[in-house]
């Protein structure tokens, strides 16, 4: 009965790990699939660029705006300014009746990818809070961001 195992580790295509074991004495072949994509190369992110975003920006109109829409990994870019506000904005701020801001630090990025409590503001600053994730980029930060669970609410951002 043959005891050796042997591992093939092999990148296929830069986005997936193959960890291929072979045990000889039973012949089983046993493959796990593992994401490598780092989230910051190739631009798999989207840009929110709007200045109504930034976190002193005062809601102008009756509409009530809402990021229900968003679902994946966003850049704060352009107008919008550089990253997400980490400080508490008054109500009716970033376009939005109830803003939503980063409750901590951002990461450094030997941290990498990071789970970050964001707060939305109704009256009392964090009145409802939930976990986003982020990542230092080097010199920009990325956010995962899905649909808030307070709406009218909006994602605000800073330089």
């Amino acid at each position: 009965m043959n005891q050796f195992l042997i591992t093939y580790s092999i990148d296929f295509l830069f986005s997936y790990l193959f960890k291929c074991l072979l045990r000889l004495s039973h012949i089983c072949l046993h493959i796990s699939v593992f994401p490598l994509v780092d989230v910051c190369h190739w631009q798999n992110y989207k840009n929110l660029t709007d200045a109504e975003r930034k976190h002193d920006y005062v809601k102008q109109d009756q509409k009530e705006k809402c990021d229900d829409n968003l679902n994946g990994w966003y850049r704060f870019q352009g107008a919008a300014g550089t990253k997400m506000v980490t400080t508490c904005p008054p109500t009716d701020r970033c376009d939005a009746v109830y803003p939503i801001w980063l409750s901590g630090s951002h990461p450094t990025v030997a941290e990498g990818k990071v789970t970050r409590n964001v707060c939305i503001n109704k009256s009392k600053c964090c009145d409802i809070f939930f976990p986003i994730e982020v990542k230092n980029c080097s010199s920009y930060y990325i956010y995962k961001l899905g649909k808030p669970t307070g709406c009218p609410a909006r994602y605000c951002s800073t330089d």
